[in-house]
C-alpha cells in the first residue's frame, strides 16, 4: 500500500511538472528600435512610415521622456515614437494624421482559451490591432465631449493607463499594430506593457492524464491479485 501511495504521488508530481515547464509568461513592453530591449519577450517597436498617413520617420523609433505633461512611463517600458523630439519636453510639433507603429511576439502552446492583458497610454490616442484585428479602439473625434486639451479626454489617452484583455493569439508568430491618432498637434508617443500565459494544449494534458490513470488501474489490480 505504501509503494502505492509512493507511486501515485510521484505520478502526480510529474504531472505537474509537466503543466509547470509548458506553460509559461510572456511579457510584452514598449521600447525604441535604437534602445536596448530591457528585458521583453516582444521585438522593439518599430514605424512604418509608409503606412502612416503622414509619411515621416523611418522604421527607427526613440525612447522619449514623458516630462510632466503626460502619465509616467509604465513599470519597465517607455514612451516611443518615430521621432526623439515628438514628447512634452522636445520641440517638434507634430501634424495631424495616423502614426503607425508595429510590434511582434512569439506564442508557443496557446490554444483558444489564451487570453493577454495590456496597459496603454498614448498622445493624442491609440487604436490596436493584433494580427490585424482590432482590439482596442481610439478615442473619438475631436469636438464638444472631447477637446484634446492634452490628448484624449478618453480613453485610450496621455493621462490614465487604460488596462484590457485580449483573446485571438495565435500559436507562433503574433503581430501588434499601434496606430497612434495625432488630433490636436503638438505631442505624440506610445507606450504599453502587458502580459500573456501560455499553457499546454488541453488535448496534450489530456492524453497524459488518461495515461496517468491507466497507470493507477493497473497498478491496482497487480496489488489486488497478490
Amino acid at each position: 500500500m505504501i509503494q502505492f501511495h509512493k507511486t501515485f504521488v510521484a505520478i502526480t508530481i510529474a504531472f505537474a511538472a509537466l503543466v509547470s515547464a509548458n506553460a509559461s509568461t510572456i511579457t510584452l513592453g514598449s521600447y525604441g528600435t535604437t534602445a536596448v530591449n530591457p528585458g521583453f519577450d516582444n521585438t522593439a517597436t518599430s514605424y512604418l512610415p509608409l503606412t502612416s498617413t503622414v509619411n515621416s520617420g523611418t522604421g527607427a523609433t526613440y525612447n522619449i521622456s514623458a516630462g510632466s505633461t503626460w502619465h509616467a512611463a509604465l513599470p519597465g517600458s517607455s514612451y516611443v515614437s518615430f521621432n526623439s523630439g515628438t514628447g512634452p519636453t522636445g520641440s517638434v510639433v507634430v501634424p495631424n494624421g495616423n502614426y503607425v507603429y508595429t510590434t511582434s511576439f512569439n506564442a508557443i502552446g496557446t490554444n483558444a482559451s489564451t487570453v493577454g492583458t495590456l496597459t496603454v497610454l498614448a498622445d493624442d490616442t491609440v487604436s490596436i490591432f493584433l494580427n490585424n484585428v482590432l482590439i482596442l479602439q481610439a478615442g473619438g473625434l475631436m469636438g464638444a465631449d472631447n477637446s484634446y486639451a492634452s490628448c484624449s479626454d478618453t480613453g485610450p489617452n496621455c493621462l490614465t493607463p487604460l488596462t484590457f484583455s485580449f483573446s485571438g493569439i495565435s500559436e507562433g508568430l503574433n503581430e501588434l499594430t499601434f496606430d497612434v491618432k495625432q488630433v490636436n498637434l503638438v505631442n505624440e508617443g506610445l507606450d504599453y506593457s502587458g502580459t500573456i500565459s501560455t499553457v499546454p494544449e488541453p488535448a496534450s494534458l489530456a492524453l497524459f492524464g488518461t495515461g496517468m490513470f491507466s497507470v493507477i488501474g493497473l497498478m491496482r489490480r497487480f496489488r489486488g491479485a497478490k
